[in-house]
């Protein structure tokens, strides 16, 4: 729950609409929710500012409102153009910014904190299930693959960026949904970067299967590697030193050695 000391803390929500992969109806995004939770849990939701970028409607932000969200504001970017410009003018002197780790769709790519972390010259933590608050440092638990997690602790400001598997315990509430607001402000009022010219937008065909090299295992060694083993019982190595350089080359040896790319 929110503590007196949370409450001098600026603390804002990104959101952004989704649709449902069947009937295509508006509705939240899962990492979206969880962040607006955690958000909750921070501060009350009458102290959190909920932001969206885009051209959107009420109706498409509608789940947000039902989640938590008393009010969200809309930063109005034109279509096409760069979103980050907008937000990182808005959200200048924030203590905390939460958002989810990326979009639902099959075409998100996820950059999104990165790139405003690196405008905002703030730290990101990404992949965040659980934050606690001790004045002004925050103390995140990140989500890690095999059921690892990790403690990480900085001081404020920082970004997060939440995992969708962070807990959401709050129900879709068709009252607070028609009690909550939509602020529409001009988003573009800075000059935002329109978006690079040459992207070609297409319907997802199918969705993308990751790269996955074929090892040979005994059973026991798939078992090894299941638990946690070491890793190369999981058929891989661990680059813990060394420059970018080398560790990109690392990964290109081993696409290479793997026959998962042809150059």
């Amino acid at each position: 729950m929110a503590n007196d000391l949370n409450l001098s803390l600026k603390i804002a929500v990104l959101v952004s609409p989704a649709r449902h992969p069947i009937s295509g109806t508006a509705m939240h995004s899962t990492s979206d929710a969880a962040a607006l939770e955690l958000g909750c849990s921070l501060a009350p939701a009458q102290r959190l500012t909920v932001l969206c970028a885009g051209m959107v409607s009420k109706e498409s932000l509608n789940d947000y409102l039902g989640l938590g969200a008393s009010a969200i504001e809309v930063l109005t970017v034109e279509s096409g153009a760069d979103v980050v410009s907008a937000l990182q003018t808005r959200l200048k002197g924030f203590d905390i910014v939460l958002c989810g780790v990326r979009a639902d769709g099959q075409s998100s790519s996820g950059l999104l904190p990165y790139l405003l972390a690196e405008e905002l010259q703030i730290p990101l933590i990404t992949n965040v299930l659980e934050v606690e608050l001790q004045e002004r440092t925050v103390r995140a638990r990140q989500f890690l693959p095999k059921g690892m997690r990790r403690r990480l602790e900085v001081s404020v400001p920082v970004l997060l960026a939440v995992h969708p598997r962070a807990a959401q315990v709050r129900q879709f509430s068709y009252a607070r949904a028609c009690a909550g607001r939509v602020i529409y402000s001009a988003g573009n009022i800075q000059g935002a970067v329109p978006a690079a010219p040459g992207w070609q937008i297409e319907t997802a065909s199918r969705r993308p299967q990751p790269l996955k090299a074929r090892i040979a295992q005994s059973g026991h060694a798939r078992m090894l590697g299941a638990i946690g083993g070491d890793a190369d019982v999981r058929g891989g190595q661990s680059l813990k030193e060394g420059s970018a350089e080398q560790k990109a080359q690392a990964l290109i040896s081993y696409l290479r050695e793997h026959h998962l790319v042809d150059f």
